[in-house]
């Protein structure tokens, strides 16, 4: 038994022995030997970085860091840290004390076996930090945490899945145009061209013929013809220069292609369409170019059908016009540019509308208004018959008016529903007062300035139709005792004449000979000449 104890005693004595020279052995390789020549480094991760506040350690701090000889004493980790650096450089203990002291930045470099350090020292929001990093390209290591790790690889299988689940087919190219790489969508179209394939064999073959005259980042329109399908798959391909080779897209644009013939049709009947409007039509895009016209547009304007064609813009366009005398000529031709400038943006608010009044005595009622997708439509429309025939009225009523002015007796039309409709010189001299007013307030007028007669309700039923309506006059007397004859005469659409002549001028009134107006017992009146 005192054997058995001895050798337990001997067993656990050699570990412990063992375990503390393991230990001294540890603090020669991770702290700095006697002779204060360098510090040996050990699985230590560069670049790293001190944070202080007053030589208090705030940043967090790695077990077994070569540094610090007690990590966990944030006290102390500042002469620590001067200490382990002293020893790499006998600058940096000056370095760092001017650094706490009055915030000097400092850089030193160092050296340990092969490696080149680079030790240096800034004031950051009242903190002295303290970074170092090695001088060779590429020997610093990163530590990557699992999350993070897990992080990027959830990003890199969300890739994966994000190119596989969308329809353009993606694939890479070396330098030799050899495809090295390609996704899903690839992969598919592969499979939809050679049905009787059934496996892949790398490398892989190519479904889009090279084009070595594309340059990088351009798009160009290609069809794949496929054999169980009549129409090809037309797709839109771009490419972009990957390390020394290319990557390649190939987006399918068949509904595109679909909506863009639908449209092309829609054009073409929109053109058949305005081809039979007399109105010309000018239709530009948002860059102002001219996608549309119909024949009268040609008609009208005398522009070559060939440069229409040609999508001429629109200040092109109104130059165009104004050369063949198919606008007004201005007088100031920057006042007109400025002047175009408006029409355009009157038109994109859909409020331009204007007449041109052509040297040659033509007439253009020109028509701006917005149209989709920031475009703008003119139209032109001859209107120089109407009017002609517009100032020919208007001459004939002038006339007309000219005459009745001339007229000694004082003429009033009425309008069925009691509306002043026509006056001439003479009654607007005789009754001031009632100078535009309808029957009723014109009638209550001459009832005030005139002897009591019941004249004036018959002649408001007369303008207003009840009853038969035929031709009658009736004489009145005025306040001021002047003799007057009213007359009273139907026109056309239901309107009334009534007229004022002095008594005298008239040889005699003309009695009624219907039945009393208002359909009543009252007896005609009988006027007699004075």
């Amino acid at each position: 038994m005192f054997s058995d104890m001895m050798t337990m005693f001997f067993v656990v004595g050699s570990s412990l022995l063992a375990a503390a020279t393991a230990v001294g052995f540890g603090l020669v390789l991770f702290r700095r030997d006697q002779s204060d020549t360098h510090v040996l480094l050990r699985g230590v991760d560069l670049p790293c970085s001190y944070t202080f506040r007053d030589g208090y350690l705030l940043s967090d701090a790695v077990r077994n860091d070569p540094f610090l000889a007690d990590p966990d004493d944030r006290v102390a980790a500042w002469g620590d840290l001067r200490e382990s650096l002293v020893a790499l450089n006998h600058d940096a203990g000056r370095a760092m004390d001017a650094l706490r002291t009055r915030g000097d930045s400092f850089l030193v470099t160092a050296r340990i076996g092969d490696d080149d350090l680079s030790v240096s020292g800034r004031l950051q929001q009242g903190r002295s930090v303290v970074s170092i990093s090695s001088t060779t390209p590429g020997s610093d290591r990163r530590l990557v945490d699992s999350a993070g790790l897990d992080a990027m690889t959830d990003e890199l299988d969300l890739l994966r899945h994000a190119l596989a689940f969308g329809e353009m087919a993606l694939w890479q190219e070396d330098d030799t145009g050899q495809i090295v790489w390609a996704n899903k969508a690839y992969f598919d179209l592969l499979q939809r061209t050679d049905p009787a394939a059934e496996t892949l064999v790398w490398p892989i073959r190519r479904l889009f013929p090279p084009d070595k005259e594309a340059e990088s980042g351009s798009s160009s329109r290609v069809t794949l013809d496929l054999p169980d399908s009549p129409d090809p798959l037309r797709f839109e391909h771009e490419n972009t220069v990957y390390q020394r080779g290319a990557l390649h897209v190939a987006r399918p644009i068949d509904r595109l292609v679909a909506a863009e013939t639908s449209l092309r049709d829609f054009v073409q009947t929109l053109s058949r369409t305005f081809a039979q409007l007399p109105i010309g039509l000018a239709i530009f895009d948002k860059r102002r170019q001219l996608v549309l016209f119909n024949p009268a547009l040609v008609t009208l304007s005398t522009l070559p059908s060939d440069w229409l064609s040609a999508r001429p813009d629109l200040p092109a366009f109104l130059d165009r016009l104004r050369e063949h005398q198919r606008m007004p000529e201005p007088k100031d031709y920057k006042e007109w540019r400025a002047e175009m400038a408006a029409l355009e943006q009157a038109a994109r608010d859909g409020t331009y509308q204007e007449l041109w009044t052509l040297p040659n005595g033509q007439t253009f009622r020109v028509i701006g208004r917005p149209h989709a997708d920031g475009a703008v439509a003119f139209l032109f429309e001859d209107i120089s018959q109407e009017v002609t025939l517009t100032r020919k009225f208007r001459g004939d009523l002038d006339l007309y008016q000219a005459v009745m002015d001339d007229s000694p007796e004082a003429l009033a039309v009425f309008a069925k529903d009691g509306r002043l409709v026509f006056s001439n010189a003479a009654y607007d001299t005789m009754w001031p007062a009632a100078t535009g007013a309808g029957v009723i307030e014109a009638s209550r007028q001459w009832q005030e300035a005139c002897a009591p007669s019941p004249l004036w309700g018959d002649l408001r039923d007369f303008v207003g139709g009840f009853g038969d309506r035929c031709a009658w006059s009736e004489p009145v007397e005025t306040a001021d005792g002047c003799g007057l004859v009213c007359r009273m005469a139907p026109l056309k659409g239901g309107a009334t004449l009534v007229g004022f002549m002095p008594r005298g001028v008239l040889a005699s009134p003309r009695p009624r000979e219907a039945a009393p107006v208002g359909g009543g017992d009252r007896p005609q009146m009988a006027a007699a000449a004075p």
